[in-house]
């Protein structure tokens, strides 16, 4: 009886050091585990997630690849599993109903998913996989705004998250806050985390020594009584995107053929620093001569973000540039010389699609272009210098316009660890 009492204790020390990051209430199950003979009970979890409308497994979605591989192996490796309860959760923006069957059917296809990887059907009785929808995981949302949302009005989404009224009146005060664009960034950002099944089984342990006599040897069964009361959600892995590179271009110059891009890269949570360059390199009409339109530039800019996501919202920056040009429209306008400009920007970034950004700036700052004058000859053949056409022209305004298409490149990860 001695070596019983050690080998219980010594079990309960593993399991609780295996489950620290499940809720509280699963230890609740794992108590009401009955241990027999050489047999260890053990816990383990895993999940999968659906993408928005869908109840069909999508191996390619989020993180399900992995997921699934692992579910794969864990039902390869344990050939006698005593009991499953799955969880399936739907998230909260479409209707109660809808809900609550997609949280249903996503509760069936990860049953389904599990008897058709078993190796050996006797081992897994159907009755044993226990169902647990829910229709909404309000908990859910209220756990992912807590730990990553970021956003001016994050006290005022705690404040609906925890207040009494019903599911229906929480959804319609979300939308209204900040003309909806907090409830377009909780649906792009914290919704799809909040679509998933995930299930806790409880298995049995086999000894080395009889697992390499007969890998699907039959153990005593055990008793496992499951909580009437249905868990929390399991403690959710945190997340993240972050943007790492952005390619822009702006549209303004596009429109007339002013070929440009530019770079941007985020330098911790707040700071970036963009590259610039500008290159329409035209020449047309007679000789090649007759019209030309050439401006060689560039320039960079740090910038300071007045929020934390990364390369959206408001921004203020400091730019420098300098190049050189060449415009002349047949032998009217002829001038040629350098550039080189300084001042501060201003602009505004929001998302426009899954994976676009629209970008809104506009600079003003101090320009120094000295320029030379010249008269082409009548075929166009010969460029001459007009010497009483140079000088220099020192200027102080807006200096630049931008409304740019952004492509941002981001990488997910996990909250403290690296992208």
């Amino acid at each position: 009886m001695k070596h019983l009492y050690i080998l219980a204790l010594l079990l309960g020390l593993s399991i609780s050091m295996f489950s620290k990051n499940m809720p509280d209430s699963l230890d609740v199950l794992t108590e009401q585990v009955l241990l027999r003979r050489d047999t260890i009970t053990q816990i383990m979890h895993f999940k999968i997630f659906y993408p928005v409308g869908q109840t069909g497994i999508s191996p390619d979605y989020m993180t399900n690849a992995k997921s699934l591989q692992k579910i794969r192996d864990y039902l390869r490796f344990y050939p006698r599993i005593d009991s499953m309860v799955i969880y399936s959760y739907a998230s909260p923006e479409g209707s109660f109903e809808l809900n609550r069957q997609l949280a249903e059917k996503r509760g069936r296809s990860a049953k389904e998913y599990i008897l058709q990887h078993v190796l050996e059907r006797k081992f897994m009785d159907e009755s044993l996989i226990f169902l647990k929808p829910d229709a909404e995981n309000w908990a859910g949302l209220r756990e992912m705004v807590d730990s990553c949302y970021r956003r001016k009005d994050r006290e005022e989404v705690l404040r609906i998250l925890d207040g009494d009224e019903t599911n229906e009146r929480k959804k319609v005060l979300l939308k209204r806050l900040d003309r909806g664009r907090s409830w377009q960034y909780i649906i792009k950002n914290i919704m799809p985390e909040l679509r998933y099944a995930t299930w806790i089984s409880v298995w049995q342990y086999v000894p080395v020594e009889k697992r390499k006599m007969n890998l699907s040897v039959e153990l005593p069964k055990q008793h496992v009584v499951i909580p009437s009361i249905p868990l929390p959600p399991p403690v959710m892995e945190e997340t993240d995107t972050k943007t790492v590179l952005a390619l822009k271009t702006n549209l303004l110059y596009d429109a007339v053929s002013w070929l440009n891009f530019s770079i941007e890269a985020p330098l911790g949570d707040r700071f970036s620093v963009l590259y610039y360059h500008q290159f329409p390199w035209w020449r047309w009409g007679k000789g090649n001569n007759e019209f030309c339109m050439r401006f060689l530039s560039i320039g960079a800019e740090g910038r300071w973000w007045f929020k934390r996501d990364r390369l959206t919202g408001w921004f203020a920056g400091l730019y420098v540039e300098s190049g050189k040009w060449d415009f002349e429209r047949k032998q009217d306008i002829c001038y040629q010389g350098e550039h080189w400009s300084t001042g501060v920007s201003i602009g505004y970034a929001m998302p426009i699609g899954k994976r676009l950004n629209l970008e809104f700036s506009l600079s003003a700052g101090y320009a120094s272009i000295p320029y030379r004058g010249y008269q082409p000859s009548e075929d166009y053949e010969m460029l001459i210098r007009d010497p009483e056409k140079e000088g220099r022209w020192n200027y102080f305004g807006p200096t630049k316009a931008q409304v740019s298409l952004v492509l941002p490149f981001t990488v997910k990860y996990k909250k403290g660890g690296r992208p």
